[in-house]
């Protein structure tokens, strides 16, 4: 952890929304590319037959997961192209070493809860897009009412991801029931370190012995 000044967390936060924006842009042209290249790929496909909430769905869908995903991956690069000194490599380390301790499930259940997000948006999209080849294959209902369908079954799913995922952050904290504590505890260490740090730097900055202000003619009077 490393103290910020106001003008670091601008920078941040400029960063991060920049990354959102183009995350944003991304999710549009997908968006775009769903409405108008695939009824061309997938003839029974037609948006233009589907109800507004069924097409707001849709559009909205790619921009929002696209934005979040995307400033979520900016706002990690900040970090690492602003701060990969050498604080930040010995950070790397006491981490490595805390994950070198855990035991095999310990690090399966700490690796899918770390990307329990991406992992959700991947099998997200993968459920609407089997969903929707498998209702795509009735004769009976027409396009809107597929997609209606499609929707609910990948919301089905979702719902049921997001509850594993609440189920697996139980299981890790029943694992390492101190853990939230002593990341904080060691948050303070390291803020603590890297104060002492900087003020260390700072003094060596603007600390002069007598003999250099000697030489500077700081002392010279006329």
């Amino acid at each position: 952890m490393k103290i910020l000044t106001s003008k670091e967390i601008n920078e941040h936060s400029a960063y991060t929304l920049k990354g959102g924006a183009l995350g944003a842009l991304v999710g549009l042209a997908g968006s775009a590319v769903l409405f108008r290249l695939a009824p061309r790929r997938f003839p029974s496909f037609k948006p233009s037959q589907m109800t507004w909430s069924v097409k707001t769905a849709l559009f909205i869908t790619p921009p929002t997961l696209f934005t979040a995903i995307c400033a979520e991956e900016a706002s990690n690069r900040f970090d690492a192209i602003k701060y990969s000194g050498a604080y930040q490599s010995e950070e790397a380390a006491e981490k490595q070493a805390a994950w070198d301790k855990l035991s095999s499930t310990e690090k399966a259940v700490e690796s899918l809860n770390n990307n329990k997000y991406k992992i959700i948006t991947g099998i997200w999209a993968a459920s609407l897009y089997s969903a929707w080849n498998i209702i795509n294959r009735d004769k009976v209902m027409n396009t809107s009412q597929k997609a209606v369908q499609a929707r609910m079954y990948a919301q089905f799913i979702t719902v049921i991801l997001l509850l594993g995922s609440v189920a697996l952050s139980s299981y890790e904290k029943k694992l390492n029931p101190n853990k939230e504590k002593q990341i904080e505890k060691q948050r303070w260490a390291n803020a603590l370190k890297a104060a002492t740090e900087q003020e260390k730097m700072s003094s060596s900055q603007t600390t002069f012995s007598n003999e250099e202000r000697r030489d500077a003619k700081i002392f010279k009077y006329k």
